[in-house]
């Protein structure tokens, strides 16, 4: 068995964990300023904004799961990470020469969708990679490439306020073109040797079906489901309405988007740490159970804010609410459903993307017929929500399953 320093010694690995970073590197650019961009240079309003982000979101996982399939099916991992990031580069690049809502959302949901699938792609790929050369050092190796996107965002959004500041958004955009098109030259000289992933049989696909269908009637799994998505909707109404609250109710500028959100990234990565090994100790559950009272904290504060330093020190409630859910909620699905991984994990990813696409959607009709301070009080009724969910699920279903010193048991 190699060592973990001995596979991050490796030039494969290092070069997947630089293309990793530049692509979470290409998301802290652009997603805390894609509000700001759509208000100020778009002229979008508030609803026009969500729609733009909800149809964006839809499509970029609607392209992302078919190309998915295709990649299990025939080995083009590779090729599908050199033409969705291709695909990006080419959609930015429009991005920075274009100020038309219409075009614009054409290009979200063509070009800027395809390069949905090049994160899970080179994941899949380190993952194959792994396998073949040290499969006991898979958790470990896996572990410091996610890392890679955290430390992303703690540069990022500082980096994005700068190339805005002199360079407006049209300079912005074509250095996360070039960074894509980088990327696309990277993985185009890896070499790598996939498998062909062999196809269910119709019987396998018929008691999957039935087996998932199961699993969604129980009512800890329903409970659960729906806190998660309560909670990212909160989360996301809370991520498009800062910067457009900083900087139009504050008189905040693109400076202060950055520090408050690399603070945010920067605090996220020791919490992860702290609370992995406290869900190791105490349990996913118990944790879980308190998520929510963090998310209540954090929006009812930030309704109170008076300047921006104000939402630099409350950031720290939003890393602990954010680290909750999305360091210890894959582990908290595992934890439910620990015969069914696989299914826990579809779930888990499933409540994100839904609480993300409804985020955006009810953000922009919060914000557009009431006020940003409303969509606010919308995330604190949400988070209180998950968090009556949750203790539902956990304090009074009988049936639930248990964590009990790192092994599972049901009550």
């Amino acid at each position: 068995m190699k060592s973990m320093l001995i596979m991050m010694r490796n030039p494969s690995i290092l070069l997947l964990s630089i293309c990793i970073f530049l692509i979470g590197l290409g998301y802290s650019l652009t997603l805390p300023f894609l509000p700001l961009f759509g208000v100020e240079k778009v002229g979008m309003s508030p609803l026009s904004l969500g729609i733009f982000l909800a149809v964006g979101s839809l499509s970029g996982i609607i392209s992302s799961t078919l190309i998915g399939k295709l990649s299990d099916r025939k080995p083009v991992r590779k090729w599908i990470v050199v033409c969705s990031t291709g695909s990006a580069s080419c959609g930015y690049i429009f991005y920075a020469f274009n100020e038309n809502y219409i075009v614009l959302l054409i290009i979200s949901v063509t070009f800027i969708s395809i390069s949905f699938a090049a994160f899970p792609q080179l994941f899949a790929i380190a993952r194959e990679f792994t396998e073949k050369e040290a499969s006991a050092d898979i958790p470990i190796v896996m572990s410091v490439l996610r890392a890679q996107v955290s430390l992303a965002w703690i540069v990022g959004p500082v980096l994005a306020s700068f190339l805005i500041h002199n360079f407006d958004y049209q300079g912005l955009f074509l250095v996360v073109s070039a960074m894509y098109l980088l990327v696309a030259v990277f993985v185009m000289f890896f070499q790598v040797q996939e498998r062909k992933e062999l196809a269910p049989t119709l019987e396998q696909s018929l008691n999957t079906i039935t087996k998932f269908k199961s699993v969604l009637m129980a009512p800890q799994v329903i409970f659960s489901l729906m806190a998660f998505i309560a909670f990212e909707i909160a989360n996301t109404m809370g991520g498009i309405i800062t910067p457009l609250y900083v900087t139009q109710n504050l008189d905040g500028r693109e400076f202060d988007i950055g520090i408050i959100a690399g603070t945010n990234a920067a605090l996220q990565v020791p919490i992860m740490v702290a609370l992995g090994l406290m869900a190791k100790r105490y349990g996913s559950t118990n944790l879980m159970n308190y998520a929510g009272l963090f998310g209540v904290a954090y929006f009812a504060l930030l309704m109170l804010t008076k300047s921006t330093l104000h939402i630099i020190a409350l950031q720290i409630f939003s890393a602990i609410f954010i680290a909750i859910v999305l360091g210890i909620g894959m582990t908290f699905f595992q934890d439910l459903l620990y015969k069914q991984i696989g299914t826990a994990t579809t779930l888990y990813n499933n409540a994100n993307i839904l609480g993300s696409m409804g985020g955006g959607l009810l953000a922009g009709f919060v914000g557009q017929y009431y006020g940003y301070k409303e969509v606010m009080l919308a995330s604190v009724l949400l988070s209180l929500l998950g968090f009556a969910l949750l203790n539902l699920s956990t304090a009074k279903n009988k049936t639930r399953l248990r964590v009990a010193e790192g092994e599972q048991y049901e009550s």
